[in-house]
């Protein structure tokens, strides 16, 4: 019989990180059932052929007034699944989803999984601090705590020490297959002149101003060029005014561009380059390292802590452009050519179907 596992996943239809993970679960012999409470139950998804219990029950209330939240939620939540095919609860966040995966999970006496993310390390831990004594109860009771960045599990310590450490595994997410398909051994690229890559949307958290700003300090060729995937122009504008003249013309904003079109992008280009302020994992850099691009990450999130830095790239501080300017310097110094050759390209890693398997080996057992 299939062990199944019920997910709480209000963040369930913001990612396809949930439905790549519960899918491939599925393939390995689990069942997946998932709760989300949203603002509307009229949620239009993808079909991964996944069981997705929907509640429409967050309202301004809900986002004022976190125990409301808990009880909102609480209260609704309608399991269809028997008791006895239940096996694991998963809450996939501490904070939306933790403290009701936990209540559910006591009151039917299952194994607990929790997950921190990103939310909850720069949200939840600043301004629910007066939940904590809810949080330590939650995470007392939980068998694992994953984490999917290995800085996130830093920053948990400092908030909650060490006393669930034999608790903790770091698990990172996996990359969309199509890179892994069309993966690289060594660069292809050609280029004498640098071309700098962002690909992600355009938001005041990706710090993409200070990304371009650094490159062309440190930029000496008039040629040399940043391109930027996701996003306008008009919306760069919208969030951090107007580039200085003397760069408009060396920026080139490509707009939103089809998987196969990235692909190009990233195998023209000689390094990649997103500073973000926060990152829970970054799959755009596992995306990058596919085609043999060296990266420039950030210092403390995201996939730092995975490997080495100065392996595939160099990490920076976010709020310091002279330290991004730094690691842009080192990067294209030390992967002229971009990165390889490689016997098998270290993405490979991060396949979905391998994170699964870590799972069941590691946290479902």
């Amino acid at each position: 019989m299939k062990n199944t596992i019920v997910n709480f996943c209000n963040y369930y239809y913001g990612s396809k990180v949930y439905k790549e993970l519960f899918f491939h679960l599925n393939a390995i012999n689990f069942n997946t059932y998932s709760i989300v409470a949203t603002k509307s139950a009229d949620v239009v998804t993808e079909n991964f052929d996944l069981k997705v219990q929907t509640y429409g029950c967050l309202n301004l209330l809900s986002r004022l007034f976190y125990s409301y939240k808990i009880y909102r939620i609480s209260r609704l939540i309608d399991c269809q699944l028997p008791l006895s095919e239940i096996k694991f609860i998963h809450a996939h966040t501490l904070y939306s989803d933790g403290i009701v995966a936990f209540l559910f999970s006591r009151k039917i006496n299952k194994e607990l999984i929790i997950t921190i993310r990103t939310t909850d390390v720069a949200l939840g831990f600043k301004f629910y601090f007066h939940y904590k004594w809810l949080a330590k109860k939650a995470l007392a009771y939980a068998n694992k705590i994953v984490f999917v960045a290995p800085a996130h599990k830093v920053k948990f310590q400092q908030y909650f020490g060490h006393c669930y450490d034999n608790k903790i595994i770091v698990i990172p997410n996996g990359i969309d297959k199509f890179y892994l398909e069309n993966k690289l051994t060594s660069a292809v690229h050609k280029n004498k002149n640098h071309v700098a890559l962002y690909v992600g949307t355009v938001n005041k958290n990706k710090n993409l101003k200070a990304s371009i700003i650094a490159f062309f300090n440190v930029s000496v060729n008039s040629d040399d060029e940043f391109r930027v995937v996701g996003g306008t122009y008009k919306e760069y504008v919208d969030i951090y005014g107007e580039l200085p003249v003397n760069l408009i013309h060396r920026v080139n904003f490509l707009g939103k561009l089809s998987k196969e079109q990235v692909l190009e992008q990233m195998r023209a280009s000689t390094l990649f380059i997103m500073v973000s302020h926060s990152e829970t994992f970054g799959l755009v850099y596992i995306e990058a390292i596919s085609q043999c691009l060296p990266i420039v990450y950030t210092l403390g999130q995201g996939v730092d802590g995975y490997f080495n830095d100065g392996e595939f790239g160099y990490r920076a501080d976010s709020n310091d452009i002279d330290s991004i300017s730094h690691a842009i310097s080192r990067t294209t110094s030390d992967f002229p050519h971009g990165l390889g050759p490689f016997v098998e390209n270290p993405a490979n890693n991060f396949s979905w179907e391998s994170i699964a398997t870590i799972y069941k080996e590691q946290v479902y057992k």
